[in-house]
């Protein structure tokens, strides 16, 4: 495989798949157990089962690629060298499941922060960027074909740029969560143990989506032929829709039905998305 080392590349991508089937486990039974004890409006139902679908679509795409390599090409150094379609799209699918739940998070914050439209701007304008550098790298490394040539100066740019409108977005909405939600504290020690908990996940979601893509990043600085950064970056949408799903599901169940995705504790309301 010219430079880049066999084992290292797809000994650990054996290993993010692996990683990845039990995240995607996790994420089944939390969406089984938003099904059953949540009664949300259509759009956030149709949301949550979106990324469901995404996900399904992710882990198998990810299964194709290593059984590709592994199993039907195994001991063909010129097929191991070569880009399967599946690990490009993979790339475009993370960056769509990372929208949806970046999507969520800035209807969160149009409404904590009493309809902030130029501050919502940003966060959708750095999420629709960073689907948009991702479909870049999905196209170009389609182009390219050999895995060797991912450390090319444009390539590599591209990964890199679009991992840091990652971590850019991540930490911006944990930062803008946590400001709003605190903004919202009634003085209510129910509400405000709520709205504590809920500042908790935010930090959470925040720091462990930004993590796994510094880390993504680091690999692919200091091992570009290498490609072990794709063990790491194959859970990076398991980490997107487990960490949206545990937002979700740590709310009290709404059941019977209620008409909006909303947490009542005496007074305060979360807001959400609305049914219409």
């Amino acid at each position: 495989m010219a430079e880049a080392s066999l084992n290292g590349t797809f000994g650990a991508f054996l290993i993010g798949i692996i990683a990845s089937s039990c995240l995607f486990g996790v994420t089944c039974t939390q969406t089984w157990y938003y099904f059953t004890r949540y009664s949300d409006g259509i759009v956030l139902k149709a949301l949550v089962g979106t990324i469901w679908i995404l996900e399904v679509l992710h882990l198998a795409f990810g299964s194709h690629a290593i059984y590709y390599y592994v199993i039907l090409h195994y001991g063909d150094p010129a097929a191991l060298a070569e880009g399967t379609w599946s690990v490009s799209l993979n790339v475009s699918i993370t960056a769509l499941i990372a929208l949806l739940v970046y999507l969520y998070y800035a209807r969160r914050i149009y409404q904590l922060s009493n309809h902030n439209i130029p501050l919502v701007a940003v966060v959708v304008t750095s999420s629709i960027c960073r689907l948009g550098t991702s479909m870049c790298v999905t196209g170009y490394s389609l182009h390219l074909k050999y895995f060797v040539l991912f450390d090319r100066p444009a390539m590599a740019g591209l990964i890199r740029a679009s991992l840091a409108l990652y971590v850019v977005t991540d930490l911006l909405i944990a930062l803008l969560l946590c400001y709003y939600l605190h903004s919202n504290r009634t003085g209510i020690k129910r509400t405000d143990t709520l709205i504590n908990r809920l500042i908790v996940y935010a930090i959470h979601n925040g720091l462990i989506t930004s993590v796994a893509d510094i880390f993504v990043i680091v690999f692919n600085i200091a091992y570009p032929k290498n490609l072990v950064y794709l063990s790491v970056y194959q859970i990076v949408a398991n980490l997107y829709s487990n960490s949206f799903l545990a937002t979700l599901n740590a709310r009290r169940p709404t059941k019977p039905v209620n008409d909006n995705y909303s947490t009542n504790v005496n007074t305060f309301s979360l807001p959400t998305f609305a049914t219409r």
